[in-house]
């Protein structure tokens, strides 16, 4: 392997790029780097983290925690950290009264630390860890960027990624997806300190502990960062270079940082937690080779720099860059690997969104002093041309008549709605004049500003139209005034975690038999099913029983029985 000449402000130790083939190719890299680290220096470097970070923190962190719990995933997580805090099974706590094995610790710890002042678990208390994941996330983005191609391209790439609908749509909510996000790309960061050290001891360290942190936070799926490492490496200098990582090194950092999950799980409920490992291997990889492909809705999440990421694949050509081959390489491993699982769902597809924003963010902020002005003018164009598609969109009658968990996303206030297609609208316009101008990192900056202000206006609204479409605290609080402290309510088929969460009750799960065996009988307590099973059921119940509230949650009307009179 080939040793690199010293580059402006890097290490004389790191390893030289292979893409560098040539001297005209390393001659165009310095000259871009030295252009992007010269504009910021000093104070004004401090001002934009400061401004980015709370830029970022008001973009996800005014929706979090507004809108009432209806995933059962961040029910689950709740449920734990209550039950931390009620019971003090800190390393070990129960669901349903079964003790909870399917993933580590660290994200319900992290809700019940932060429930902790106020002695109870809340919608804000829960969503709390996930905001400050999203903020650490964009500060990785930040740190990675500028540390590639400088403070210009560092910001822009951490704006890019605070304006991508995905990561906004996820980044509020209590998932433990956020939290694996952050400790990921805080782990390339210390690959990328480790190359340049020549795999010192210390960053990588930092890089296998962030990676027991990802794993900490939900389980298999952390590995994500150390598979993204190896492949990233190899990509750039070769399969040999692999042994640099230091294999055994990682391996003693990861099993004393995760002593507190497989240690305490195997003592405490060793087959059954096996058992569990093995049962979530298979659930994830049985999907068909079809439901795989569904991972290219990325694409459609990112946007809209997913327009700038098309620009920006078209004009590496001109400049090859070894840092942007090891992101690219780390993020399209995470992309596969999360694609093979053949589980498709938005919030896995979170980790994806910091690597194409640093490469959107070099993009816009190299590529129009580099031969790229052309491909940043018709993204800039293009990006405009959506904008204003969307703006007409969302004024139509068929915006409508979207359904399921996308309506609550739709404004259907005037005012608001009047603000979102003027924002879209004024934004367009600008991105078209910056382009006209070739003043492409101003152009970058008014999408991304833009964009995140049409997002605050969203964060402000949608929580209020989501409790229309999927609020179940009316079912949970009348079940619950039907069923005595320390009674359980019953519930079938398969309730979600959701109502557990505001019933504060037991809950017991039945089958078929069971609840017709419930029913048959006078009634006793409070029984929650949708209206479409108890009209099945209802011939075959006491008269006693009756429909004490219901309430359209989703796409079904829930109801609640018990004695009295009917709703």
């Amino acid at each position: 392997m080939r040793r690199a000449g010293r580059e402006p402000g890097r290490s004389s130790s790191r390893l030289q790029p292979s893409l560098f083939s040539s001297a005209r190719a390393k001659s165009l890299n310095r000259g871009a780097l030295i252009g992007t680290l010269s504009p910021m220096s000093g104070v004004r470097s401090r001002l934009v983290l400061v401004a980015v970070l709370a830029f970022a923190a008001l973009v996800v962190g005014l929706p979090a925690g507004r809108s009432p719990l209806w995933d059962p995933n961040e029910a689950r997580y709740m449920l734990l950290a209550r039950d931390i805090l009620d019971s003090g099974r800190w390393l070990v706590p129960d669901l349903r009264g079964e003790p909870y094995l399917n993933k580590p610790q660290l994200f319900f710890w992290s809700v019940a630390v932060a429930s902790l002042p106020g002695g109870e678990v809340t919608e804000r208390t829960a969503a709390l860890p996930a905001v400050l994941s999203s903020i650490a996330t964009v500060a990785a983005v930040l740190a990675i960027g500028t540390s590639a191609w400088g403070r210009q391209a560092g910001a822009m790439a951490a704006l890019t990624l605070v304006s991508t609908i995905g990561f906004f749509a996820i980044g509020h909510r209590g998932q433990s997806d956020v939290m694996v996000t952050a400790w990921t790309w805080w782990a390339l960061y210390c690959l990328l300190r480790a190359r340049r050290a020549a795999f010192t001891r210390a960053p990588l360290v930092g890089f296998y502990a962030c990676v027991a942190g990802a794993i900490m936070s939900k389980g298999p799926m952390g590995l994500l960062g150390l598979a993204g490492g190896v492949v990233a490496i190899a990509a750039t200098d070769g399969w040999r270079a692999t042994r640099r990582l230091r294999p055994l090194l990682g391996v003693a950092v990861l099993a004393v940082l995760l002593l507190p999950w497989y240690g305490t799980y195997l003592i405490a409920h060793g087959p059954a937690f096996v058992g569990v490992v093995g049962h979530y291997g298979g659930w994830a990889f049985r999907r068909d080779a079809l439901t795989r492909l569904e991972s290219l809705w990325v694409l459609v999440y990112a946007l809209p720099w997913t327009i700038f990421l098309v620009g920006a694949v078209a004009w590496w050509r001109y400049l090859p860059d070894t840092e942007r081959r090891l992101i690219a390489a780390w993020t399209l491993t995470l992309w596969l690997l999360i694609g093979l699982s053949g589980i498709h769902r938005a919030r896995y597809l979170i980790p994806i969104y910091p690597g194409l924003a640093l490469l959107v963010g070099e993009f816009i902020a190299r590529a129009g002093a580099l031969r790229g002005a052309r491909a940043l003018r018709g993204a800039l164009f293009a990006f405009a041309a959506i904008a204003g598609v969307v703006a007409v969109f969302g004024l139509s009658p068929a915006a409508r008549r979207i359904g399921g968990e996308g309506r609550p996303w739709v404004p259907d206030a005037t005012g608001e709605l009047a603000l979102t297609v003027a924002l879209l609208l004024a934004t367009a316009a600008a991105a078209v004049v910056t382009a006209c101008r070739s003043a492409f990192v101003g152009g970058g900056l008014v999408v991304a500003l833009g964009v995140g202000a049409t997002l605050v206006v969203e964060g402000v609204r949608y929580p209020e139209r989501f409790a229309r479409e999927f609020d179940v605290r009316p079912i949970a609080a009348a079940a619950q005034a039907l069923t005595p402290p320390g009674a359980a309510v019953a519930v079938y088929p398969d309730i979600w975690l959701t109502y557990d969460f505001y019933l504060r009750r037991p809950v017991v799960e039945l089958d078929r038999a069971r609840v017709e065996r419930l029913l048959a009988a006078a009634p006793i307590g409070a029984v929650i099913m949708s209206r479409r099973s108890w009209t099945g059921l209802q011939p075959l119940a006491h008269p006693s029983w009756r429909v004490v509230a219901s309430r359209r949650v989703a796409s079904d009307e829930m109801v609640v029985l018990g004695a009295g009179s009917g709703a």
